[in-house]
């Protein structure tokens, strides 16, 4: 990881929520452990599309680490960034916009990703700040949705080099994936624990 993400680790997502697991996974996720699957189910099901691995944050993680590793992680990041807006007032979607706008829409932000035309010919023109919070809504939306083939591309190259043994940190999949569930240790809570060592394991990497 090098040091322009891991500050976006620690500052973007980091300024989110006080456990940086949780706001990685996105803020809509909060309720995660209810839709945690069987152990029994094939473990690479989790890996089929993003909107699965949202519910499960050990494994967005590895994931996420093998796009850093791999690939440019501006789509992935711009993409779980954007599901924040989904719970935000009118007063914090104003502010965050400009967030993420500096992060990943201005042509000199560390972490620029591909706009849609509409969007990038309205930013020329319109202040970040000055667009009213629903257009601002919009534009993340559709910002999103254009890096969801990337972010798919990234999921199928994990998934293939997965069966081949060629992706990181197997062995906290693997700790979680084998855990037996009690009401000492619910699953839930070992699922975070796991994901908070790995983040912090990431981190260290910059």
């Amino acid at each position: 990881m090098d040091h322009e993400d891991a500050h976006f680790w620690q500052g973007e997502f980091g300024a989110q929520c006080s456990n940086p697991a949780m706001s990685i996974i996105g803020a809509e996720d909060e309720d995660f452990e209810n839709d945690l699957n069987d152990v029994t189910e094939d473990q690479c099901t989790h890996f089929n599309n993003i909107d699965l691995l949202k519910s499960r944050p050990t494994h967005l993680l590895v994931f996420m680490q093998h796009v850093i590793l791999q690939f440019e992680p501006a789509p992935l990041l711009c993409y779980l960034h954007a599901d924040l807006f989904k719970n935000l007032s009118a007063k914090e979607t104003k502010k965050q916009f400009v967030e993420f706008y500096n992060t990943f829409l201005d042509k000199g932000a560390i972490l620029r990703v591909a706009l849609p035309p509409n969007v990038a010919h309205e930013l020329e023109r319109t202040r970040a700040d000055l667009l009213h919070e629903d257009t601002q809504r919009r534009y993340v939306q559709e910002v999103q949705s254009l890096q969801a083939a990337e972010v798919a591309k990234q999921l199928e190259d994990f998934r293939q080099k997965r069966m081949m043994g060629m992706t990181p940190s197997e062995a906290d999949l693997s700790d979680v994936e084998s855990h037996n569930s009690t009401n000492r240790i619910p699953r839930e809570m070992k699922e975070r624990s796991v994901a908070e060592n790995l983040l912090d394991k990431m981190s260290e990497t910059q």
